[in-house]
């Protein structure tokens, strides 16, 4: 019999409200209230007011807590990117980011507790602690944060609720909740607009046909794709992005029909995509559906094995925040890609603040995040005002611009940057007025004339131009778009393929990607990897050699952008980096036990043919009850080491029906079998299929070691544990 868990609510917050005649709230001691910094009601002014919104209409909100320890996690995920730190490339797990930096118990009880005294319902609390959610009614909504919620209409005719005020929060709170999102539930977040060619373009003489590409109704294929950014070299050498996990951020639905024909007519065999559904969404295919089917199939076109996993939310700013912090829970794409946004000047910050939040998350984790950067050149929302997308503004996301991309037969030719004086389209570009300068853009290439101590977008570019566009399949046809949702999950792509190649030469995942990029750029490499778009405008910021507005610091050469980052320890500059070593020896077990070592309570042989990764055998631990199972290797670093990467694959399921009970451990012991680090924990909750795990041991060298595994059964309802393709690569 499992033990149950015991909470000991705590006492909740007491506050005296009083209705005003509108049916809205007004506080009666309103000192012990403060409102919340930069929730400003955008949505209530996008709209003209129609009536005071029902009282008892449902809704859900997220509220944003404060990270602890924030004033030191910028630092620390600088020191992820620095090959002289320790902690290089030792990125984070969900528990362990919660652990360091997430908000403590006692804060959310804190929160909860308030929260359960207005009525709502808790549903839920984000695994870093971060994020609250709830259910209730619009009018617990007024109650709780003294705002009027009324009934809109848009310019468009679309109805929605939003707060005339912004919220009011208790002012024991202050500084504790960041953001309240759900007060309004207008669909606001746009991507990039699906183009199609036009013959008049700026940057293309109007005598040349616009339609370009091989593909049924022109455009670039994927082997086009590939030979114009260098990919080819890659797959011809078996890198396809195999292993590798990709996710898309989308706020509408799609049809697996058209994911399928699009693989099957160019014979990418790439795996169906996989779908997790956030705040309820349906799944159901709408105006978007384009959109997402371009992302997915631009990701095939590049990374044709990668598993694309689509999270799909309503176009709310709290399916927002949920869906990107869905992400960063699960964990498994290390590579995501971005085609949705909005103007940053139309943004509130508290919602920007929220984003940032989940965005440092990704970079403690490992994950890269790729965001199209509009395609309204300089002038984000349109109009004439000069602005930049969000979330490509965020110093943690690489924003990707676009241009337009000419080939010699399926090979580079040469490319210009994106922009339409007609329609007013282009790669989008400029400076943020949120974000300073991040040190990663402070160098001497990047400055500039527009310089002006702020944020710099794009980073990258690829192409986007409709009227060099891309095939792609929708709607049951086959059509030509275009745009940077377009570019975005092209680089995403590049992004899975690197952290393939990474893994198999004992290198760890790119992770937060900028600050490798531009140091692959302001730095001396074996390989140039970059083209350098050097004409042609977004419609204000002009190109020019080296970095520019409009196209970032350039388009990639992937293959040898991925042999520079990955040339040695340092992330660049030495080709092939020296030779590897393999000191694990038998590391698929495909030779039986030897030279591993066992212990099992049960008795059992653990090298087994029940569910191997690759080849015919691999590690099984547990499976029954009371149970601990154990396999380790000893092998010794050497002391001139300049790298030592641990990796290795896992695949978890379980019959348990709640959490947690069974165990697993990844560790380095000595030799008498004492833990020195234990670098990942799973349990029965994480259950998941094969994933591929990535840690530097170089803190151990000149160590001699064991590598060992060690799963752990309660009394029921076992967990299976499985090991397979281990690999320690020293250089």
């Amino acid at each position: 019999m499992k033990k149950s868990k015991i909470f000991m609510p705590l006492a909740a917050s007491v506050l005296s409200l009083t209705l005003g005649m509108s049916g809205g709230p007004s506080y009666a001691a309103a000192p012990s209230h403060v409102q919340l910094k930069g929730a400003a009601p955008n949505a209530a002014a996008h709209g003209k007011m129609v009536s005071h919104t029902s009282r008892s209409t449902k809704a859900s909100l997220t509220v944003a807590l404060q990270l602890r320890n924030s004033e030191k996690l910028d630092g620390f995920i600088a020191s992820l990117n620095d090959p002289s730190s320790p902690n290089y490339k030792q990125y984070l797990t969900p528990d362990e980011f919660k652990s360091q930096f997430g908000p403590t118990d006692q804060t959310v009880d804190n929160v909860k507790s308030f929260l359960k005294s207005k009525g709502f319902e808790v549903q839920g609390v984000s695994s870093n602690n971060a994020f609250i959610t709830v259910n209730g009614t619009t009018g617990q909504m007024e109650d709780a944060f003294g705002v009027t919620i009324n009934n809109y209409k848009n310019s468009k005719g679309q109805t929605y609720f939003a707060n005339e005020q912004a919220p009011e929060i208790p002012a024991e709170f202050a500084g504790v909740i960041t953001d309240v999102e759900g007060l309004n539930n207008e669909a606001h977040y746009t991507h990039p607009k699906i183009r199609k060619p036009s013959p008049q373009v700026s940057n293309k003489p109007a005598a040349v046909n616009p339609r370009v590409g091989s593909g049924p109704s022109g455009g670039y294929t994927p082997a086009e794709l590939k030979g114009a950014y260098d990919v080819s070299p890659l797959a011809t050498a078996g890198y396809t992005g195999s292993g590798q996990t990709v996710a898309v951020m989308e706020l509408d639905g799609y049809k697996a029909s058209n994911i399928t024909s699009y693989s099957n007519y160019y014979g990418l065999g790439s795996p169906a995509p996989t779908n997790v559904y956030v705040d309820g969404y349906s799944g159901a295919a709408g105006q978007g559906e384009v959109e997402v089917e371009l992302d997915i199939e631009v990701i095939n076109a590049i990374a044709p094995k990668a598993q694309v996993v689509v999270y799909e939310a309503p176009n709310t700013d709290q399916g927002l925040i949920d869906n990107y912090q869905r992400i960063a829970t699960d964990n498994k794409a290390k590579s995501i890609s971005v085609s949705w946004g909005i103007g940053e000047q139309h943004a509130s910050s508290a919602t920007m603040n929220s984003l940032h939040t989940i965005f440092q998350q990704y970079a403690t984790q490992g994950q890269s995040i790729f965001a199209a950067s509009g395609d309204n050149g300089a002038y984000d929302s349109g109009g004439s005002t000069l602005e930049v997308d969000s979330p490509a503004n965020d110093p943690y996301v690489t924003g990707v611009g676009g241009t337009h991309l000419n080939l010699s037969g399926s090979s580079y030719s040469s490319e210009s940057v994106w922009a339409n004086s007609t329609n007013k389209t282009g790669g989008g570009g400029g400076l943020s007025k949120v974000y300073a300068m991040p040190s990663f853009q402070s160098g001497a290439g990047v400055q500039n004339s527009y310089s002006n101590g702020k944020r710099e977008v794009p980073d990258v570019s690829a192409d986007a131009d409709p009227s060099t566009g891309y095939s792609i399949y929708s709607q049951g046809a086959w059509t030509v778009v275009g745009g940077t949702s377009a570019a975005a999950p092209l680089w995403a792509g590049i992004a899975a393929l690197n952290n393939q190649y990474a893994a198999a030469n004992g290198k760890g995942n790119l992770g937060q990607a900028n600050p490798t990029l531009y140091k692959m750029f302001n730095t001396a490499q074996t390989y140039n990897a970059f083209h350098d778009v050097t004409s042609g405008s977004n419609l204000y910021y002009p190109a020019t050699a080296g970095y520019d507005m409009a196209s970032g610091i350039g388009t990639p050469d992937a293959y040898n952008l991925i042999r520079d980052i990955n040339g040695s320890s340092s992330g660049g500059g030495t080709g092939g980096g020296g030779t590897a070593t393999q000191l694990i020896t038998n590391s698929g077990f495909e030779s039986g036990q030897s030279p591993w070592t066992e212990s099992s309570t049960g008795g059992y042989q653990l090298v087994d043919t029940s569910r191997p990764h690759t080849g015919s055998y691999s590690a099984y631990l547990n499976g029954y009850n009371s149970s601990t199972d154990t396999i380790y290797q000893t092998v010794s670093i050497p002391s001139t080491a300049t790298s030592a990467t641990l990796t290795f694959w896992t695949y978890v399921s379980t019959t348990e029906t709640s959490h947690a009970y069974d165990y697993f451990y990844a560790q380095v012991r000595n030799t008498s079998g004492s833990a020195l680090a234990t670098l990942l924990t799973l349990n029965d909750g994480t259950a998941s299929g094969w994933v591929q795990r990535s840690y530097s041991l170089l803190n151990y060298k000149g160590q001699t070691v064991q590598i060992a595994f060690k799963g752990t059964n309660d009394s029921s309802n076992p967990t299976d544990f499985f090991v397979d393709d281990v690999s320690l690569q020293v250089q």
